[in-house]
């Protein structure tokens, strides 16, 4: 549990720097890739690859910990 609170502090921190104004500023010239500007196509692809990899972390993370933890007979899944 704790190796995956690291990680996800982890990749926190290097979404921090990567929407920070040293590597924004390497997108930020008038070039088009695909027809979509390079600084636009930068930001949106990291913002998806951002939220795909917490989403994973979380989940791996989710998973682990109910695992280690039983379940009383008074608790429900009311999301299943």
């Amino acid at each position: 549990m704790k190796r995956g609170n690291e990680r996800l502090t982890a990749w926190v921190l290097l979404g921090a720097l990567a929407l920070n104004y040293p590597l924004l500023s390497l997108f930020s010239k008038p070039l088009l890739w695909f027809g979509i500007p390079a600084l636009y196509l930068y930001l949106f692809v990291f913002w998806a690859l951002f939220i795909a990899v917490v989403a994973v972390l979380t989940r791996a993370q989710e998973s682990a910990g109910t695992e280690s933890i039983p379940r009383g007979p008074q608790e429900k899944d009311w999301y299943a």
